[in-house]
């Protein structure tokens, strides 16, 4: 959080609120109060918006008739557009320049109550004034100085606990108790015919580097599969943004191995990504966004932790069906290298035993 971008925003508004806002006090707010619009935000990466559904859902159950708009990353476009919990979309990429037209957008819907669930401080709180919200709601995991809490109400919220209940948790401002955190699909899913052998998924991509388990063990991994039964097939997903990762896989599995990949990184929308996950007897994968598709839709997954706490960003509901491996590094270990902590023999077995129990 920069302190520097927060005082810009705190000024801002203290001079435009009484002017053009109708942002109230946070003592006046009450869980009485009945809204008929809000805007829910949800701006950042596809994983964040999976952990995400579940309270907007719950919000969703506790305003039926309110008129609910969803600001979203154009990334997650054809994921949102049609969700049925929401009644409108605007995009937005969290920059200031693009931040007035879209707030514009936003505002014709006359919103009172902004619900901030993953987005970038302090300029969402500067859209949702700017929109014409009366108040917000956010968590964070930073501590808001008090002279910033004037414009929000907000739940330091530190990473002890999993991202979906501290969603749920800050809606309990709202008086809303849910206890439901299963992610769900906000898109209609494709279904494709069911291969009569075994497909095993590869999410070989992450955000960082450092969420990134070795290609060359994925390699490995996929030798000793196919070694142990040739009629498996695999398939590679990621993001047009990790095309290097296939070429790097394929230049170093040798040629007699190929024939049973099938290489989709960067090749599917959202939905035909939802529709080929749920193809798969297992995903294996680092902490990214197909993770959290793969849950949702309850396929089973092998995930591979390190840098990242399961605890915070892991499987959060069917948990029979999924493996946590998960390593912490030594304190002097080079996090870019961390990864390599996590074995292959480890990751075959925790693989073997998900396709057994099929």
């Amino acid at each position: 959080m920069k302190l520097k971008k927060l005082k810009w925003v705190h000024y801002f508004l203290n001079l435009y609120n009484p002017l053009f806002g109708k942002m109230k006090k946070t003592a006046t707010f009450s869980s009485d109060i009945k809204f008929n619009s809000i805007v829910i935000f949800s701006t950042t990466a596809l994983g964040d918006f999976m952990f995400n559904t579940p309270a907007i859902r719950a919000i969703r159950a506790h305003y039926p008739d309110a008129h609910i708009t969803l600001v979203s990353s154009v990334k997650n476009k054809l994921l949102v557009e049609n969700y049925e919990q929401i009644d409108s979309v605007v995009y937005w990429d969290n920059k200031i320049r693009n931040l007035l037209p879209v707030a514009l957008q936003a505002k014709k819907y006359k919103p009172e109550l902004a619900i901030i669930l993953h987005s970038h401080l302090p300029y969402d709180v500067l859209f949702a004034v700017m929109a014409g919200c009366q108040y917000i709601l956010r968590n964070t995991s930073d501590i808001i100085p008090k002279w910033f809490q004037k414009w929000i109400i907000a739940d330091h919220n530190p990473a002890g606990g999993h991202v979906i209940q501290s969603k749920l948790d800050i809606i309990g401002y709202l008086g809303i108790d849910s206890t439901d955190t299963r992610m769900e699909l906000p898109c209609k899913i494709e279904s494709l015919a069911q291969s009569k052998n075994s497909i095993v998924g590869f999410q070989m991509g992450a955000s960082t580097q450092e969420r990134r388990w070795p290609v060359v063990s994925f390699v490995e991994l996929a030798k000793k599969l196919i070694d142990s039964a040739p009629s498996l097939q695999i398939k590679l997903i990621g993001s047009s943004r990790e095309l290097e990762l296939p070429e790097e896989f394929f230049a170093l599995l040798p040629e007699r191995y190929h024939q049973n990949i099938e290489n989709l990184v960067g090749k599917t929308s959202l939905p035909d990504l939802l529709s080929q996950i749920k193809t798969m007897a297992v995903l294996v994968t680092g902490d990214t966004g197909p993770l959290h598709l793969a849950i949702a839709l309850q396929v089973p997954t092998v995930s591979l932790f390190v840098t990242a706490n399961p605890n915070w960003t892991g499987p959060y509901q069917d948990l029979d069906i999924h493996t946590i491996i998960h390593k912490i590094p030594q304190q002097d270990e080079n996090r870019a290298l961390s990864m390599d902590l996590i074995t292959v023999d480890e990751v075959l077995t925790a693989v073997n035993n998900t396709l057994k129990d099929k």
